[in-house]
């Protein structure tokens, strides 16, 4: 799939969008927290278009977020209920070998179980949330694409409401989502910079609702009682987002122009101490620890 013209794009399949269809190789919110967290030598290697001998990551692993997203949504990545207890058997073994070179995630009858209870336990906590209609009035994985500054840029939205004002993404975690802990999840993943860069890109091919969207994340967790949290972004967390998606989409437009893709710098680094350590060493110095006379008395 190729796409010539900025736009709001239903239906593309999960593979068209990964091997990006821009005319250009594009920018995504995946490779601006590369850019932002690493170096461009690393978005290089990571981007189906620059990268000749970039893959897929479809690993062989079961992934209960892949398969819970597949179905809160009804669109994802494609998956196969395999009719085996584990993969202790060559015939289980070589089946999902099988799934995998299709380009599908292999999963066990008790996974899909497990996914499903998940789901279903998502949709009966949002049914009497402030958040209830999160998934209505719209559709799942929109892709959005549109150029800023001379640079392609690209998302995949999880929900996109018909009117184009309501966004939400489905996240799966492994450990706790409470209200207390998930602003740390957020920040650390970069939720902010995902939200900044789906807003741009928003904005861009509907100007008319700029300043009238609002961005949802649903976190849940992967382990009974699958509990969820609904994270809404401000504009504190918009602005810190903006901030990082115009560095990173500065730093695309000058490696694209100049197809220059460097790596961390190239001269020597002298990192500050890391202060917890040092109030560690401290506090064991002066707790006596290393006095010969409390040594020997013990």
């Amino acid at each position: 799939m190729r796409i010539e013209k900025p736009g709001i794009y239903r239906g593309v399949s999960p593979a068209d969008y990964f091997q990006d269809p821009c005319p250009e190789p594009s920018l995504t919110q995946s490779i601006a927290k590369v850019l932002l967290e690493r170096s461009p030598m690393h978005a290089w290697t990571e981007h189906p278009r620059l990268n000749p001998h970039w893959e897929e990551d479809n690993d062989k692993k079961f992934d209960l977020g892949n398969v819970a997203h597949a179905l809160m949504l009804g669109r994802g990545k494609d998956f196969e209920i395999l009719p085996f207890l584990d993969y202790r058997t060559k015939a289980a073994q070589e089946a999902r070998v099988a799934a995998h070179d299709a380009g599908k995630v292999a999963i066990l009858q008790h996974q899909f179980e497990q996914a499903s209870d998940m789901v279903a336990s998502a949709v009966d906590q949002l049914a009497s949330h402030e958040d209830s209609d999160a998934f209505d009035n719209g559709c799942p994985e929109v892709m959005i694409a549109w150029q800023e500054g001379g640079i392609w840029c690209r998302s995949l939205v999880d929900f996109l409401t018909d009117d184009l004002r309501n966004i939400t993404d489905y996240k799966t975690k492994g450990v706790s989502v409470a209200p207390h802990v998930i602003g740390m999840h957020a920040a650390n993943d970069g939720w902010h910079i995902q939200a900044n860069f789906i807003y741009r890109g928003l904005n861009s091919l509907d100007p008319g609702g700029m300043g009238k969207r609002r961005f949802r994340f649903i976190a849940q967790e992967t382990e009974p009682p699958y509990a969820l949290t609904v994270m809404h972004i401000d504009d504190h967390w918009m602005l810190m987002g903006h901030k990082q998606v115009d560095i990173a989409t500065a730093t695309w437009r000058r490696c694209i122009k100049n197809d220059l893709w460097p790596g961390y710098p190239a001269k020597g680094i002298v990192p500050e101490f890391p202060g917890y350590k040092e109030k560690l060493w401290l506090d064991r110095e002066l707790s006596g620890e290393f006095d010969p006379t409390v040594q020997m008395a013990g």
